[in-house]
């Protein structure tokens, strides 16, 4: 018999919310505002930060190969959401930014997912705890 995971079934869910979200934000994006963004591309925008990202450091937070973050921010960059330039510093490296574009998809992005926020609100503090249980369980 196999012995039971709480970590596996915290993963499973998480990786499945994770999953629903995308889809449900890529339909809502669509159908509300003629955007089309899939699923993938909107999980690549989810783990860029604010202000400049590497492709190595974005394919390791997304889990992806360095070069399969660059052809996400590539075709991207050539919807006019993200600006792509060489980083001084490494040579071998673009430096990702949000353009004007990128940041008001990212604002739209985030009105739409705080509507769905309603829904999770009598769990709030319960989610919130438990967001920080996850995210503290399995130091780097």
């Amino acid at each position: 018999m196999m012995q039971d995971s709480l970590t596996l079934d915290l993963f499973h869910a998480a990786r499945g919310y994770q999953d629903r979200v995308t889809r449900h934000l890529s339909h809502a994006l669509r159908s509300r505002h003629g955007i089309t963004l899939s699923p993938a591309q909107l999980s690549f925008l989810s783990v860029l930060i604010c202000g400049e990202n590497t492709a190595s450091g974005v394919a390791r937070r997304a889990g992806v190969s360095r070069q399969a973050a660059q052809r996400q921010a590539t075709a991207l960059a050539q919807e006019g959401y993200l600006a792509l330039a060489q980083d001084p510093a490494r040579r071998n490296q673009s430096l990702i930014t949000f353009t004007a574009a990128g940041g008001r998809l990212m604002a739209l992005c985030r009105e739409i997912l705080a509507a769905w926020d309603a829904d999770l609100l009598p769990e709030a503090e319960t989610l919130r705890r438990a967001a920080a249980i996850m995210a503290s369980a399995l130091p780097e």
